[in-house]
């Protein structure tokens, strides 16, 4: 009979597979329209043609060519949970002509697309990404076309083999599909050592290895078909459930690709172990005893690289959590923000930075001035001072705007509020550096650095900088509005969530200052550094048809909505990243029992003798606990001295007043209580297998004699 273990592991890998296919083409929905054949995308323009010109040469090409093309646009309220396609429908062939009338066909329930004719697009800037859906080579006539109108555009095929193999193993479910295969091939491999008795008689019987392995699967084949047949038929019912079933082939091709590299991975292990098995002599093998020294060394092969990748994943479960538990925290606080946005800008100009910078600039320095706007920008504090080293922190360059919403108290704690202009000279402009009585010492090479904080500024307006140093009480939490991960900060992980900073430095600029040039406040912009309370501001400034802000600010983003999607992606990682750990422990405690039962075997004798002889269990065992001891040790360690040597590289960067590549690096008690609760895993499963496997020779020996 097959052992029970080989079926368990193409069923687990059957149900796997359909599970990262889920997870992927999931992914891939809400980063770009499925069931398209190429992608182009148009990023620069010489403004010889409007855009409903563009909408209208799309839709002769879409009729010319018998292909369907489509413009798509996030919302200009919801870019994260809803996006348009102006759809030109010319190929009756392609499921994209049913869209107008059925809708898209959405395999994600986390987002939403609406579809509309080409013609509704109206006035709107031709730059950005469009999808056809036919033939591939339409696709580059489409660009022939785009380029006859004065576009610049180029091409790609996300939906092609190539990059969705590309596109997976930059996904997170590529460590995941590696844990599965290790998994699996673990398995299969212990599932033929514990059967090396009933090899042992068919190799009596005359049978040989390709005899072996031709039984195996023979009787896999019916239990395969079976579970097989069980996956084909839940999986639909399942996404059925789900989103209606859609997109059928596409999840099939994945699914099915992953569940074949998988089962191709097991079949070499399970022919592999069968060739280990018959390199014992038939009177041994009917003893069970197996090939020691080669399957020690097999084990041993497999279950360091598990010992390292558990433990890598282990940190990053601590870390997933920690991450988890700290944006759940800041819920209420993104909460009272109330309808507050950030804006998102068009990405597709290359080539017209400058005009954004200007546009844009102008626009937000109008904004600051009438109140409209909260600055929230951040910088690394390490970063104002070159010649002076300052201690890790943030330095938020901020607004009265946000001092009015933000209650930040001097050491006496009464609050800082914007100060009275000077009736005498009503255009003086001070800026306020206000810093932690923690960093007292370091306010004058700070405030050295302040003029260099705000960018490139005029000669006159940088001379006129004028610094007012002030005191903050310490053990302030300031509210950011984002969580800050896509500020260049490199004392940080770009996954923290840092919505609320303790004891910022601030640097507090009045209300529509010369000090932030547009180049700033357009890079705050980007950064998700400037906010409007209310959004209509932004909208009734950019929604103008007409309106250029129109073609640079694309849509705007509420600050809680942001926080409440980070959320969302820092849970599903952790459950991601947890499945992966008991996946990676799973394959350290079959290689542990592997390694007792090969150890048991092979000395079982010796072991018998010893035990009634007197020998301790630990004497008893000793070359085994040695070898697992030292493992526990190089496992304590590991994490402790790869911080060390990182922290000795960022050490020498900083002696030679080099830049730091990498943030520093520290080990948390959290750290430390993930590395011992792995280290008492493995130690603990050995010596309770050892401690089976030695019970089980006693009680045999006695039997015998």
């Amino acid at each position: 009979m097959l052992h029970r273990g080989i079926k368990f592991v193409h069923a687990a890998v059957l149900v796997t597979s359909a599970m990262m296919a889920f997870l992927f083409v999931r992914g891939l929905d809400e980063q770009l329209v499925l069931g398209n054949s190429a992608q182009v995308w148009v990023f620069a323009s010489d403004d010889s043609v409007s855009g409903a010109q563009v909408a209208r040469d799309i839709a002769a090409f879409s009729d010319e060519h018998e292909v369907s093309v489509a413009r798509e646009v996030p919302d200009a309220r919801n870019p994260d949970g809803l996006r348009h396609l102006y759809l030109a429908s010319g190929g009756a062939q392609s499921d994209a002509a049913s869209w107008p009338h059925d809708g898209y066909p959405g395999f994600s329930r986390h987002l939403d697309t609406r579809v509309h004719p080409i013609a509704d697009i109206g006035q709107r800037d031709p730059r950005g990404f469009y999808y056809v859906f036919g033939s591939p080579e339409a696709a580059d006539a489409l660009v022939a076309e785009f380029t006859g109108l004065g576009l610049r555009a180029s091409v790609q095929h996300p939906l092609s083999a190539g990059e969705l193999a590309l596109a997976f193993s930059g996904d997170d479910l590529f460590w995941t599909f590696w844990v599965v295969a290790l998994a699996a091939a673990t398995t299969t491999g212990a599932s033929v050592l514990l059967s090396a008795k009933a090899y042992g008689v068919l190799r009596l019987q005359g049978r040989s290895v390709r005899d072996l392995l031709v039984r195996d699967l023979g009787q896999l084949a019916g239990f395969w078909s079976i579970a097989a047949c069980a996956v084909a038929a839940g999986t639909p019912a399942l996404l059925g459930v789900y989103n209606g079933l859609t997109w059928p082939g596409l999840f099939a091709s994945v699914a099915v690709t992953l569940a074949g590299l998988l089962v191709l991975l097991v079949l070499a292990t399970h022919a592999a172990a069968l060739v280990l098995v018959s390199k014992v002599g038939i009177p041994r093998a009917l003893k069970g005893e197996l090939p020691a020294r080669a399957a020690l060394v097999a084990t041993y092969l497999v279950r360091v690289p598990a010992l390292l990748l558990a433990l890598a994943i282990a940190m990053d479960v601590a870390l997933a959590g920690q991450n988890v538990m700290a944006r759940q925290d800041t819920q209420g606080t993104y909460a009272q923000a109330g309808d507050a946005v950030t804006i998102r800008l068009n990405g597709s100009l290359v080539g017209e930075e400058k005009e954004v910078v200007t546009q844009v600039g102008r626009w937000l320095r109008r904004a600051d001035a009438a109140g409209e706007i909260i600055v929230a920008g951040r910088r690394d504090l390490q970063d104002v001072s070159s010649d002076a080293p300052l201690p890790p922190g943030e330095l938020l360059v901020v607004n009265e705007t946000f001092l009015a919403r933000q209650p930040v108290l001097d050491p006496a704690g009464r609050r800082y509020t914007a100060p009275p202009r000077d009736k005498r000279n009503p255009d003086a402009r001070t800026v306020r550096l206000i810093v932690p009585d923690s960093l007292a010492r370091h306010t004058a090479d700070i405030r050295a650095g302040v003029p260099d904080v705000f960018g490139r500024l005029a000669p006159d307006v940088r001379r006129n900088l004028a610094v007012e140093s002030l005191r903050a009480k310490d053990g302030q939490r300031l509210f950011g509005y984002s969580p800050g991960n896509l500020s260049p900060n490199m004392a940080h992980r770009p996954d923290d969530d840092r919505s609320l900073v303790r004891d910022p430095v601030l640097v507090v600029v009045p209300n529509g200052s010369e000090f932030l040039s547009d180049d700033t406040y357009t890079s705050f912009a980007s950064q998700e550094g400037i906010v409007f309370p209310d959004p209509d501001d932004a909208l009734k400034a950019t929604a103008a048809d007409g309106n250029e802000l129109r073609t640079y600010v694309t849509s705007v983003r509420p600050v809680g909505q942001n926080a409440a999607l980070k959320l969302r992606d820092a849970v599903n990682d952790f459950r991601l990243q947890l499945f992966n750990l008991v996946a990676a422990v799973a394959v350290l405690l079959i290689t542990g029992v592997g390694v007792c039962m090969i150890h048991s075997r092979r000395r079982a004798q010796t072991i018998f003798a010893r035990h009634i002889s007197g020998w301790r269990f630990t004497a008893n065992h000793r070359s085994l606990l040695t070898a697992e001891g030292v493992l526990a040790v190089f496992l304590a360690c590991w994490v402790p001295l790869q911080v060390w040597r990182q922290n000795q590289e960022l050490a020498e960067f900083t002696a030679r007043g080099i830049p730091a590549p990498f943030p520093a690096v520290r080990t948390t008690g959290t750290d430390f209580a993930a590395i011992s609760a792995l280290v008492a895993v493995e130690v603990c499963a050995v010596l309770i297998a050892l401690g089976v496997f030695h019970r089980r020779i006693v009680k045999e020996g006695a039997a015998d004699s």
